[in-house]
């Protein structure tokens, strides 16, 4: 039986489309082997000419240029979109991350530290639509729950934009007349840094006035300088793994979505919003003990004890704060290590439930399910065996 040829013409100098490129490997290791054409193809380039007439079965591609989605017409061969950056976008299917969730995660990850003021970077609008989609969902979001969001749009330059330095100033001014401590969410690593790197010009403290949270956590990107980017894990690998399955089912004659969204993983923190929004001293001196002791199998007496305040008090000001009793909190955080250990560990129940401060694997396993909606074993399987999304 001969080899189906398939194309990948994909961006891989950022670790997004790394991650791409080893989840189709995966598919290809666990399903039916294939014959890879690889041709980097980054933002803004144009296919190669030849790929009109390519005689192959299948092309997985970043379809960022109306040329490169009229040569992919041409060829007539079965093509999904990873990008869909084109208006209009093109006729094939397209397999992204679904920048709704990457938002609600965003903005759920900030008012868990407590932010009142919010704010969202891109770049220049209609430069990349699917960047500009993640913004104006962070916005709309913070927005229903009563607050505002400033949203940032360059001005200038005519079609090219303005030129980085002149955009630098504007982001800086920007930056400097909204209200402290500002949580501010970049469409991306790329732009994310941009920021981090305004704020260092322009003597703009991070994190302690500017919260920086960048999408796509390039491990390189955001830690190539002292304030390391925060950064939301898209999961690419999912992303390719799907573009796969997609494309294979199509390759094979089956009927295929015109759009697959892959939800985000999680948020990785870093250095640039290692700080909490907490005006009130007792408060944030509560947040930051329970923080570091969640898993510790401390009790709400034990957070009493650290802050001069009767628990009911506390209890008081943390649900006007956080929407949530200090138990509440202690027991959302074991979840998140729970969640993250399930997904990156083999570790087993009672072993994960002893790491995260539960009194016994039965009572982790109950809880885990009725607050996530999922036993454990089925959350690992979802998380760490992408076959389980086609």
């Amino acid at each position: 039986m001969n080899r189906l040829r398939v194309a990948l013409l994909v961006e891989t100098s950022r670790g997004y489309g790394r991650g791409i490129l080893h989840g189709v490997w995966q598919y290809i290791q666990e399903h039916e082997t294939w014959s890879i054409l690889y041709r980097p193809c980054g933002f803004g380039q144009v296919a190669p000419s030849w790929i009109s007439s390519w005689d192959g079965d299948g092309i997985i591609a970043f379809i960022d240029t109306a040329k490169t989605a009229r040569l992919l017409k041409q060829s007539g061969v079965p093509t999904i979109d990873l990008l869909g950056e084109l208006v209009p976008k093109p006729k094939v299917p397209f397999v992204a991350p679904d920048n709704q969730q990457v938002a609600k995660l965003a903005v759920q990850y900030f008012l868990d530290r407590g932010y009142q003021s919010f704010a969202a970077c891109g770049f220049r609008a209609g430069l990349r639509p699917m960047l500009d989609q993640r913004c104006l969902y962070f916005q709309q979001q913070i927005q229903e729950t009563g607050a505002e969001c400033a949203l940032f749009t360059p001005r200038g330059g005519g079609k090219e934009g303005p030129s980085w330095e002149r955009e630098q100033e504007q982001i800086a001014r920007w930056i400097q007349s909204l209200p402290k401590p500002l949580a501010l969410f970049t469409c991306n690593d790329t732009r994310g840094r941009e920021v981090l790197n305004t704020c260092q010009t322009h003597n703009i403290s991070v994190p302690e006035e500017v919260a920086v949270l960048g999408v796509g956590n390039d491990d390189i990107l955001c830690q190539l300088s002292d304030e390391r980017l925060s950064s939301i894990d898209v999961d690419p690998q999912r992303v390719g793994y799907q573009a796969a399955a997609v494309l294979d089912s199509f390759m094979h004659h089956k009927q295929v979505s015109d759009l697959t969204l892959i939800p985000p993983r999680r948020v990785v923190s870093r250095h640039s919003t290692d700080s909490l929004a907490v005006t009130d001293p007792e408060l944030a001196t509560a947040i930051q003990y329970i923080r570091r002791y969640a898993c510790q199998q401390i009790q709400v007496e034990d957070v009493v004890k650290q802050v001069n305040l009767e628990r009911r008090v506390l209890e008081r000001r943390f649900r006007k704060l956080l929407g949530r009793s200090p138990k509440a909190e202690i027991i959302r955080l074991q979840l998140v290590r729970a969640r993250e250990l399930l997904a990156e560990t083999p570790l087993s129940n009672t072993e994960i439930a002893y790491r995260c401060g539960f009194n016994s694997a039965a009572y982790f396993m109950d809880l885990f399910r009725r607050k996530v909606g999922q036993t454990p074993g089925e959350f690992r399987q979802a998380s760490q065996s992408p076959e389980h999304i086609v």
